[in-house]
């Protein structure tokens, strides 16, 4: 097979420099240079140029990509991983014949772009993960209380006071079923500040599909959520999930600020009060599309931070949990070793809790800690303004 790379420019500008390396997640889990960004570089540019066939062993290393970004932020190249992935996993779809691979595929086909089928599943779920969770596969199925009915959500959130402007708010796919709360507890905290806050209808962005390589339904996903979210009226679109913000933001002409964050947003606003910071000591997980793409949250990161009592770092290298979307299904071995690394950092840390956004992330922080231990950026903005209490 001849994979037909237009971005072959991009494979010939790596100059081996291995700045990527430490920055990869799997390159320090496995230690094998075909799971690195500069081996999967290297690969993809011989295979581009028949100088090699795509043996088991070069998919599997490509396969292994987590599209953290990580490498993106530390290539001198500025080669975009996420993109040649992408590339890579559409033209090879057919050769992801593996179960993990079709699960995935009829996940993001049949599940996660149908409100209505994905409650069911979840539903379903509610009832069997007692039993599932015995089982070693089954361990990063959510929490009893994330299985949970998800409460009813308002299609208009009207601003306290005099009104600022109007919002719109991702409710997103998984991220509706299970962190519902979370985006309602984000609609009373803009409202509060005085945005009037329109939350349009459930649906799937497109970014699952992006990564897995399913280019076309991604984007026909991304334009329909642009339809709903930036409609006539609307100054800002709000998303709480990083990756979903980077896929959205990736071909918008929208100026610059325009896809923002709760935390962002209040930050701007000047008309946040800080009425009690989180005691304990406070772990700031910044989800990886917030660090290594075009997103610009950095005053909500500093807003967050002021809300702790005591922040530290986790212990270097500041790596991908291991989540990645559907990683956890396509890769799950991988993802959660990579996760372990991750545990034992916040362990040796010596922290009391965690601050993760990304619906994935908080999932597999939360499987690795117990809930208790990992806060959502607006619960702690809640909290910090007197909200609501943790």
């Amino acid at each position: 097979m001849k994979l037909n790379f237009t971005s072959i420019p991009a494979l010939k500008d790596c100059v081996h420099c291995g700045l990527c390396l430490p920055e990869c997640p799997t390159y320090l889990a496995t230690g094998r240079e075909a799971e690195s960004p500069r081996g999967r570089i290297a690969a993809l540019r011989a295979v581009a140029e028949n100088r090699s066939e795509i043996s088991a062993a070069i998919h599997d290393g490509l396969e292994s990509c987590l599209v953290c970004r990580a490498c993106e932020s530390a290539c001198p190249s500025g080669i975009s991983m996420e993109q040649l992935m992408a590339s890579y996993r559409q033209q090879c779809r057919q050769e992801r014949s593996d179960l993990p691979a079709r699960v995935e595929s009829w996940l993001l086909r049949e599940v996660i772009p149908h409100p209505r089928r994905l409650s069911a599943l979840v539903g379903g779920l509610r009832w069997i993960a007692p039993w599932l969770r015995r089982l070693p596969f089954a361990r990063e199925i959510p929490s009893a209380h994330r299985l949970r009915p998800a409460p009813e959500i308002p299609e208009v959130m009207e601003a306290m006071g005099s009104c600022r402007g109007t919002v719109s708010l991702l409710r997103g796919c998984v991220a509706d079923r299970i962190f519902r709360a979370e985006t309602q507890l984000s609609a009373r905290l803009l409202a509060e500040a005085g945005w009037k806050v329109v939350i349009p209808s459930a649906g799937c962005c497109g970014a699952l599909h992006h990564h897995a390589g399913m280019i076309e339904e991604s984007t026909d996903y991304r334009r329909q959520r642009w339809r709903e979210l930036a409609a006539d009226g609307v100054d800002h679109v709000v998303i709480e999930s990083a990756g979903c913000a980077a896929h959205l933001n990736s071909t918008s002409s929208q100026p610059t600020g325009f896809v923002t964050d709760t935390a962002t947003l209040l930050a701007r606003g000047g008309n946040f009060t800080i009425q009690q910071k989180l005691p304990g000591r406070s772990v700031l997980s910044l989800a990886c599309h917030q660090q290594h793409s075009s997103l610009d949250f950095d005053d909500g990161t500093e807003l967050l931070k002021n809300c702790l009592e005591e922040q530290i770092q986790l212990p270097a290298p500041d790596h991908c949990c291991g989540a990645a979307g559907m990683y956890m299904v396509r890769r799950q071995e991988l993802s959660r070793s990579i996760g372990e690394v991750a545990r034992d950092r916040f362990v040796s840390s010596q922290a009391d809790q965690i601050i993760s956004g990304n619906p994935g992330c908080m999932l597999r922080w939360e499987s690795l800690l117990g809930t208790q231990k990992v806060i959502s950026p607006v619960r702690l903005l809640a909290h910090a303004g007197g909200l609501e209490s943790l």
